[in-house]
């Protein structure tokens, strides 16, 4: 619904529980959680700090797959925030994590994102690699949703 300043406290107060209760694990994903309420604001230095405590917390009871997430939510924030090799080395962490656990259709999401970088960053060659590569795996999970999105951002690269 959009209301971010709602969820946020909401996440605030579950946080505070389970920092009271000592859950150490589960507060991972709400600070993941809380990244992308501040994202969605706009906040991107708080959206980072509350993604690193997560990937610090993921780290810390080694759920690597659950750092695959966190690790590409962060290079969005570094994309944002125009931190482009930051985003890049992100974004390859999140990729590698996704590969090693065979997860195809979350590694399209981020070819995609490598792609919408490189174009960013003026890399064409670059930017049709990664979302030519989104492109096929959405086509094989038959999204055919963010096919089209991939096709669209395809179409309009410059030669």
């Amino acid at each position: 619904m959009r209301e971010y300043a709602q969820a946020q406290d909401f996440y605030q107060q579950a946080l505070a529980i389970k920092i009271e209760f000592g859950d150490r694990f589960s507060q991972a994903s709400t600070y993941h959680e809380l990244g992308i309420v501040a994202q969605e604001m706009r906040e991107y230095a708080q959206a980072r700090d509350f993604y690193q405590q997560a990937l610090s917390i993921f780290i810390e009871f080694g759920d690597r797959f659950s750092q695959a997430s966190t690790y590409h939510e962060l290079g969005r924030v570094a994309q944002e925030m125009r931190e482009y090799a930051q985003a890049r080395d992100f974004y390859q962490q999140a990729l590698s994590i996704f590969i090693e656990f065979g997860d195809r259709y979350e590694q399209a999401s981020t070819y995609g994102q490598l792609g919408l970088l490189a174009e960013a960053q003026e890399d064409y060659a670059e930017a049709r690699t990664n979302l030519q590569k989104a492109l096929e795996i959405y086509v094989e999970y038959e999204d055919e949703y963010s096919a089209n999105i991939a096709r669209e951002i395809l179409e309009g690269l410059p030669d």
